[in-house]
């Protein structure tokens, strides 16, 4: 069976997705260095979020750089929404908490002044906010338009489909 060629909304779609992907490895690889080289390990309780936002961040990013559609259209579009949802909510998640610690103190915990890490963090979780929101519509816009063009075709009478049937193979 011959593969139908992609529309340019797929093709965004897929860059959306492979550019969060890479969006949330970054604020992962960003939230690592801070927890070990900035010492953020011994701030109680800020020091599990950073390394929750570690784990969460690589798990969501590498989930979506995965090949999960070999596992069919539909699961690997299910698989790639509800990561791609977690990972908004990682990256959502950080970018408010850095934005609330920036003016108050959040669980025991203030930050001060905008730092290279600080600007970088907010950047790459902003981006996987975007880019993940993005490809998240796209799919929903891709299934709805699947799902008419294939209410279109039920709707069409049985002798219009056999008649552009015969025109093709003609």
């Amino acid at each position: 069976m011959a593969r139908k060629p992609r529309t340019w909304l797929e093709v965004v779609g897929e860059v959306a997705r492979y550019l969060g992907a890479v969006s949330l490895l970054m604020v992962a690889a960003i939230h690592a260095q801070q927890y070990y080289d900035a010492y953020f390990s011994v701030v109680p309780t800020i020091g599990r979020l950073f390394m929750l936002n570690i784990v969460g961040g690589s798990v969501t990013g590498l989930l979506l750089l995965a090949p999960v559609r070999l596992l069919g259209r539909r699961a690997g579009d299910g698989i790639l929404v509800a990561t791609a949802l977690a990972g908004i909510g990682v990256a959502a998640g950080a970018f408010t908490a850095l934005l609330v610690s920036e003016y108050t103190p959040l669980f025991g915990f203030m930050e001060s002044g905008y730092r290279l890490a600080i600007e970088l963090s907010l950047l790459f979780e902003g981006l996987a906010t975007l880019l993940l929101s993005a490809f998240i519509a796209i799919v929903a816009l891709g299934r709805r338009q699947a799902s008419s063009d294939a209410g279109a075709a039920r709707r069409q009478p049985e002798h219009d489909r056999r008649s552009v049937g015969a025109e093709r193979t003609a």
